[in-house]
């Protein structure tokens, strides 16, 4: 995780995108929980666009205190909590915890596409000539991809894992949902992350998804840099 200068509005305005983008996931998650049958999800404001009814100790404050600690920009997560007891079945459980990804896949292309050669957005290469959107949305979507990818990964209490629980041994699903059992896989996950490696092995994949879209992959890759005061 690149260490990151606090005086550069580029970063907070990531920042502010971010904070909307996890708006958005947490509220798909409430809403898919609400048409799979979740009904009190409405009342206790899981269907808010209300920032704080997302806020989480874990993911909202200790986090992003710690990336901050270490160099890092400090990126708020949240949660949302699903009574996953009336659901309808185990397909909606799945899809509850698959929607807040899928509304970074669909962030990841609404940044991404304006900068498509074929619209014509992005005149130059030479990211000097770059205005702040253009860097703002090359940045934004790299973020969403990285989201997206991170989230699936099935380690509770991430939604990768909520997305299969359902399917695994009773006595597995029991074990792993133990709270020291999760923020021990947590940990391990996030020590792992700050190293660097995984990162950089999603960097490569989002290459080869942009690459195959028909994208220009370093542009976004250089828009990241750019937008975090690396070159």
């Amino acid at each position: 995780m690149p260490a990151v200068d606090l005086q550069n509005r580029m970063l907070w305005a990531i920042v502010v995108g971010w904070v909307i983008s996890v708006i958005l996931h947490e509220f798909a998650h409430g809403l898919v929980a609400w048409w799979g049958g979740d009904y009190t999800i409405r009342e206790r404001g899981g269907l808010s666009l209300n920032p704080l009814q997302y806020v989480d100790p874990l993911f909202s404050v200790i986090l992003p205190i710690l990336f901050l600690l270490m160099g890092g920009l400090p990126l708020p997560g949240g949660s949302t909590y699903v009574r996953r007891d009336l659901l309808r079945n185990r397909a909606w459980n799945s899809a509850v915890s698959l929607a807040g990804p899928f509304m970074n896949l669909m962030l990841f292309f609404a940044c991404a596409l304006p900068l498509h050669p074929r619209f014509g957005w992005l005149t130059s290469y030479d990211h000097r000539a770059w205005s702040a959107a253009q860097v703002f949305v090359g940045a934004m979507a790299l973020l969403q991809f990285i989201a997206l990818v991170l989230n699936l990964v099935p380690i509770p209490p991430l939604d990768g894992y909520h997305a299969i629980s359902e399917y695994l041994p009773a006595r597995w699903r029991e074990k792993l949902d133990e709270p020291v059992v999760a923020h021990t896989l947590f940990f391990i996950y996030f020590m792992v992350l700050w190293q660097g490696r995984v990162l950089g092995q999603i960097f490569k994949l989002a290459r080869i998804v942009l690459d195959g879209m028909g994208f220009d992959s370093d542009v976004f890759v250089v828009a990241y840099m750019e937008a975090f005061g690396l070159i």
